[in-house]
């Protein structure tokens, strides 16, 4: 190792990174050098420099007291998350119905939960053209009840396949509809985070931006500042990421901020009640 490498200075980030802001400068660097990217001057000497830096510096970071309370919090919020799901395990006994009896509830049942259940218990099956059916369903607006509750069923279906479809979904113009698409995405992985806000503020760009971006990734970083969302983090009710998914989805929607967080399932009223209660006293 070159006596005078200096990770910081590879990722241009201050001794006191965040997680979050070094995972972001790394994203940034491969952009830049990666040997076949497209964006700023590739070159894989400076790539690899930048990759053992990101090493180097992950290790230290993850072992800081901060990034271990943040790790608490994030563990916080995602027992929360699923209570609020209100998920309940689907018994044997649904589980083991056959197909037939399985879709007649999905289309025919008024209970939203029944539909939902349904449907997860079809994705459950495994059978490969049993999934394509469902999946067709779920990339298309017709038969929208039917359509909500299989793309409530998805984080159950196979990743490679249900992952780009709700990418898509998420994009929509119909806020249940992407809120739905978020949430699933969420279950799956909450790493999939990142990716939800890099489609969220493509589709959000105009198309020039969009060919711009090409040449200044930095466009799909821009963070945004919300009094109400940075109280709500600061009380550990919200993460950087799911506050900056709601701002990019309050660009699109005419909502006010809490009712986008309420609509994602990210809070619960009494939750904003405080908060912004809070906030009027100050």
């Amino acid at each position: 190792m070159n006596p005078t490498f200096s990770p910081y200075a590879e990722l241009a980030v201050r001794p006191d990174v965040t997680l979050q802001e070094l995972k972001q400068a790394y994203r940034q660097a491969v952009l830049r050098y990666h040997p076949d990217s497209a964006v700023g001057a590739a070159n894989s000497l400076k790539f690899h420099a930048v990759t053992e830096a990101y090493k180097e510096l992950r290790a230290i970071v993850d072992e800081s007291p901060r990034e271990k309370e943040s790790e608490h919090q994030h563990s916080l919020l995602r027992k929360k998350n699923q209570l609020l799901d209100g998920e309940q395990p689907i018994d044997r006994q649904t589980l083991e119905l056959e197909v037939p009896a399985l879709q007649q509830l999905l289309c025919e049942s008024d209970n939203s939960h029944v539909r939902k259940v349904a449907a997860i218990a079809l994705f459950s099956k495994k059978e490969a053209s049993l999934t394509r059916e469902l999946l067709a369903i779920a990339k298309q607006p017709a038969m929208p009840s039917i359509r909500k509750a299989i793309l409530s069923a998805m984080h159950v279906g196979p990743r490679k396949k249900v992952v780009p479809i709700l990418l898509s979904v998420a994009c929509e113009s119909d806020l249940e509809i992407a809120a739905t698409a978020i949430q699933q995405l969420e279950k799956i992985d909450e790493a999939l985070r990142g990716k939800i806000l890099f489609k969220l503020r493509m589709a959000h760009l105009s198309l020039w931006e969009r060919t711009k971006r090409v040449f200044d990734p930095d466009l799909l970083v821009i963070t945004q500042y919300s009094q109400l969302g940075d109280q709500l983090c600061q009380k550990g009710l919200l993460s950087q990421e799911q506050l900056q998914i709601a701002l990019v989805l309050q660009k699109k929607f005419p909502l006010l901020l809490g009712q986008i967080l309420r609509q994602l399932n990210y809070v619960q009223p009494h939750e904003l009640r405080s908060v912004l209660g809070n906030t009027f006293r100050s």
